[in-house]
């Protein structure tokens, strides 16, 4: 027995030596624990701004520690609420009463819970009838309880005809600053007018509790009736129909709205402002679809945009789920609203949707093709949730990819479908690959059981929900069919509309779907809620490392849980992996129905053609995996890309190759100097994609070495491959040119601005000169961004000056944002500090949604800004923690640009020295930041030499090494039995070559693999 274990053993390593080359799976020095995660990532609005949210918390079940989540022993069937809003006290206020229809779901009740917080409550009644039942009341601020006893006895229950109990609470607070709940905002019309106040809300996730009492959880849905007292020189608008107005007070008018559909209390809205409207009507006369806004913007035309593509996207989102938004309920109309203050960017109310007016109001002159398609994306984003999120609703927060997947998802599809705008390109490397990296990390689930707090609750909503969630969706679609999926879609929004869903319910529908098609036929083994739940339930996603055998044309696919920083987490997972592929002799990049489905650790392909030609994985990136090949296939892939072949592949496949790659070096699975050989052929790549996905890995890799000689040598580097790119696009934009070509000239322009390239410091130079002349020229819009910001970097105090002036006087909301974003790249230390200070001094110039951007811009705008901003601080730290709440935020800004030692321990040292000041909380913050500055700049040091050995030596060639005689066989799949990863072997250098596939030894290394799949399962 002794002797069979020792020789299983030894068949485990050769098992593992069976993948050991340059490019792995196996980390390099993967026994240590190499952080990859810096603080430029965490930051607010960042990649992984929440990726400790859920080791800090507390995910609590039902019975364990606190329970936040309200009973379940009474429901709500309708609510009546009563609002008043009041400006004129000195503190404008919201007040009003609500009666709930309830009643208990089961016997022995003799409570009722539901929320309530920062409320005043007065005169709680409790009654059955017209009969007043004895109760008492407390609140618990905890949890944020509002719980009602019965004094006797319990609450009547009967299943078949429910006993119907009304609760009755009047309430009352100021309206609130933070932009949750019913809160006060504020607008002018121009630089010179009064401001006038108004009331917005936001309810999303946990907020309606500061609002009214309520059952303040997706769940329980029910119907309202809301009525708005106003001051009669405002109006007000809720999410359905106005049925009439009343003169109940005097300077007061009672606004009283249509019934409700059954829905959840967090898409409930109202707005009381002196708004204008741009109105569609019906042919009954009825209000259909508008656009609301402050007065200016509207009789400036901005809202006319929103209108028009507005109705489109309804239209085209009513046709593709074969359910008309009309139909859902007789009341519902479509209001956007464009709201100045609005932390949450957008909000789908139903019927009342909200956004932050540089997501909703365009000019066709001053807004740029960037902010348009904002515009037109969250439109679509936010009108994808009347259905998914409104008309079916995650049952909780756990599942909130339920709505949020979708909304992102559609979010781009929906956006293509009507205006085109590159989307369906542009989702894998700014949908894709944002998930991708996020989920490499070791991050929560997208289902992730045990959320209950508000913070927990309010952590959800991260790049995994959105991305991942919608990443997810989209392979799931070509996994069963574009049609199939549509319609299993359909039956869904149909089975379970005004009602919650789980997963299960979404993955049921589909399966029948694609039953009901025939769209499953993946072997006996395969299931679809199986395939589902993999990617769902676990956290993480694989990389597929693919050996081919070129002499057989069997691939063999070893697939393992992938980590961007190395050590952090050794637990593999397997998923269930539907895979698609295509080859250089016949490549066919359009058909992305998945031709196998493995969920095994190890799986052999046969390619069906032999002889030394490339292979590439994941067309079209559809599905959500990274995919690593054996050194040959990778050369031969190099080949192909810096050939002729290179307008053959996909551009998403080209883009997916330099994500990949970027991310492999990152975290220690391939050498830099072999990274940068198979994105050489950028030199001559003109394609979107690839481009946008090279520009992102550079920047992470400029900030790593930023302070170091290799940074001018990575700078002069990606100039020189950008030639070919930028001679496409130019600076200066051409009339007959796409959409596309001025979107890629608005990703790389402003960074071969920061490289210094002289064409794009001359241009930006002469357009802002231009623009400051007596007789001035505008800059194209969809130039500004690297116009303003080259043009400071380049000028003196008087150019920071003109642009202030222009931020401060601008009707165009978009126009302001972009000016805060580059007002921060002069070099002007006075202005500068103009600048920081108008961010903390209590003023009507810049709002506290948009505080994070502009000091962002203040301390990355130059290099040199860092230790500017950093003594900003230092002399205003009181005015900084009033403006910011905390100095966490504007600190982790210096922390994520401290490039040397010296830097960082004096930064420690300050933060030491006002550590009562800064608080314990906010101190740990602060010391984590400098911390994260001290391992970006150990890993920097740690792949120096790397980097350095292609900046000196460049471009290796590769070559095929025999000549095979091609035959083409047919495609068959063997499912392997899963293995236990062996211990990870001695691997040679990185850069050392090895034998090509066909020699003996590659042939003998893929026979071992096999066996050692089948020996696996008895290693002990």
């Amino acid at each position: 027995m002794a002797t069979m274990k020792l020789l299983v053993l030894f068949l485990a390593c050769l098992c593992g030596s069976a993948f050991s080359s340059p490019t792995d799976l196996v980390y390099r020095n993967s026994t240590l624990v190499r952080n990859t995660i810096f603080a430029d990532e965490r930051l607010q609005g960042e990649i992984f701004e929440n990726i400790d949210a859920f080791r800090e918390l507390n995910l609590a079940s039902r019975n364990t520690q606190v329970d936040y989540r309200l009973p379940t022993t009474t429901r709500p069937i309708h609510y009546s609420v009563l609002w008043i809003i009041d400006f004129s006290r000195s503190e404008p206020t919201q007040s009003g009463t609500v009666s709930i229809q309830l009643a208990a779901t089961q016997q022995n009740v003799n409570e009722i819970v539901i929320h309530a917080d920062d409320l005043v409550l007065e005169n709680v009644q409790l009654a059955l009838g017209t009969t007043n039942i004895p109760i008492t009341h407390i609140l618990e601020k905890e949890r944020q309880f509002l719980i009602v006893r019965l004094n006797t006895g319990t609450l009547n229950f009967n299943q078949a005809s429910p006993v119907v109990y009304t609760l009755t609470v009047s309430f009352g607070a100021p309206l609130r600053t933070d932009m949750y709940g019913i809160y006060r905002s504020w607008f002018k019309n121009s630089p010179t007018v009064a401001a006038s106040w108004m009331a917005s809300t936001q309810f999303q996730a946990t907020s309606a509790r500061y609002a009214f009492p309520c059952y303040d959880e997706p769940s329980f849905k029910a119907t309202f009736d809301v009525t708005i007292r106003r001051p009669t020189a405002y109006r007000s608008w809720f999410c359905t129909r106005l049925r009439e107005t009343t003169n109940t007070v005097a300077n007061y008018q009672d606004d009283i709205y249509h019934t409700t559909p059954v829905m959840s209390t967090y898409l409930l809205a109202l707005i009381v402002a002196q708004y204008d409207s741009r109105e569609v009507f019906d042919q009954a006369g009825l209000l259909k679809f508008e656009v609301i806004a402050r007065p200016g913007a509207i009789q400036a035309g901005q809202g006319e945009y929103a209108l028009e593509v507005g109705q489109k996207l309804l239209a085209e989102m009513s046709s593709h789920t074969a359910y008309d938004f009309y139909d859902q309920h007789p009341q519902l109309k479509m209001t956007q609203a464009s709201i100045p203050d609005f932390g949450a960017g957008a909000m789908e109310n139903w019927g009342l949707l909200t956004y932050r007016e540089a997501y909703l109001m365009y000019d066709q002159q001053q807004t740029s093709s960037h902010f348009k398609q904002i515009i037109a994306y969250i439109l679509s984003h936010e009108i994808a949730h009347m259905w998914f999120g409104n008309l079916v609703t995650c049952d909780w927060w756990d599942v909130l990819w339920l709505n949020e997947g979708f909304a992102r998802y559609y979010q781009y599809f929906l956006t293509y479908w009507v205006e085109d705008m590159g989307f369906s390109t542009r989702f894998v490397p700014e949908q894709v690959h944002t998930a991708l990296l996020a989920d490499s990390a070791d991050i929560h689930p997208l289902t992730n059981p045990g959320v209950g707090s508000p913070a927990s609750v309010s952590a959800m909503f991260s790049t995994i929900s959105y991305n991942k969630g919608a990443a997810i969706i989209r392979m799931t679609e070509h996994l069963l069919g574009t049609d199939v999926h549509r319609q299993g879609l359909r039956d869904y929004l149909r089975g379970k509309h005004f009602q919650t869903a789980v997963p299960l319910d979404l993955f049921t529908y589909l399966e029948r779907a694609g039953n009901n098609a025939n769209a499953l036929n993946y072997g006996n083994d395969f299931n679809f809620v199986d395939y589902y739940r993999s990617w769902t339930e676990q956290a993480g996603h694989p990389v597929l490392n693919v050996h081919v055998n070129h002499r057989t044309g069997e691939m063999t696919i070893y697939q393992r849980r992938f980590f961007i920083s190395p050590g952090a987490n050794d637990v593999n997972t397997n998923y269930i992996i539907p895979i698609t592929f295509t080859t250089g002799s016949n490549p066919n990049f359009e058909n992305t129905k998945p031709t196998h489905v493995i969920s095994k650790a190890v799986s052999v392909i046969n390619r069906g053609t032999i002889g030394d030609h490339w292979v590439l994985f994941n067309i079209q990136q559809t599905g959500f995996y990274r995919v690593n090949y054996d050194d040959y296939t990778w050369n031969l892939i190099i080949i192909a890309l810096r050939g002729a072949d290179r307008t053959r592949i996909n551009q998403l496949n080209k883009a997916q190759i330099v994500n990949d790659v970027f991310q492999f070096a990152r975290s220690g699975l391939m050498s830099y100097n072999r990274a940068f050989n198979i994105l050489s052929f950028l030199e001559n790549e003109t394609e979107y994609a690839p481009w946008v996905a090279a520009m992102t890995g550079f920047t992470w890799l400029r900030n790593r070495l930023a302070g170091t000689p290799q940074l001018t040598q990575l700078n002069n580097l990606i100039v020189r491959w950008a030639t070919t790119v930028m001679g496409t696009v130019n600076y200066v934009p051409a009339a007959s040119e796409t959409f596309m070509q001025s979107y890629l000239r608005y990703q790389l322009a402003p960074i071969m601005c920061a490289l210094e390239v002289p064409a794009c410091l001359e241009s930006a130079r002469n357009q802002l000169a231009a623009l400051q002349a007596t007789q001035p020229t505008e800059v194209p819009a969809d130039s500004r961004n690297w116009v303003y910001c080259s043009g400071l970097r380049q000028g003196v105090a008087a150019d920071f000056n003109f642009l202030w002036n222009r931020f401060q006087t601008h009707n165009v909301y978009t126009e302001k944002i972009l000016l805060l974003q580059v007002l921060g790249c002069t070099r002007d230390a006075t202005s500068l500090n103009t600048f920081m200070n108008a961010i903390v001094q209590t003023n009507e110039l810049i709002r506290p949604q948009d505080y994070t951007t502009a000091f962002n811009s203040a301390v990355t705008g130059n290099e040199e800004n860092t230790q500017i901003a950093f003594q900003f601080i230092q002399n205003n730290l009181p005015q900084v923690i009033s403006a910011f709440g905390s100095a966490v935020t504007p600190l982790s800004y210096i922390s994520a640009r401290l490039r040397t030692a010296e830097s960082i321990a004096a930064f420690e040292a300050w933060a030491t020295s006002v550590q009562t000041t800064l608080g314990t909380a906010s101190y740990a913050s602060v010391m984590r930041g400098a911390q994260l500055a001290r391992d970006s700049l150990a890993w920097t040091a740690s792949v120096q030499d790397d980097i350095n050995n292609y900046l000196v030596n460049g471009d290796q060639q590769f070559g095929t090494t025999e000549a095979v005689t091609e035959a083409t066989t047919a495609v068959t799949t063997a499912q392997q039995p899963g293995i236990t990863q062996p211990a990870t072997p001695d691997l040679p250098s990185p850069d050392v070559t090895t034998p090509a596939p066909g020699s003996a030894v590659t042939t003998f290394v893929s026979i071992t693999a096999m066996f050692c799949a089948m020996v696996a399962p008895y290693i002990l």
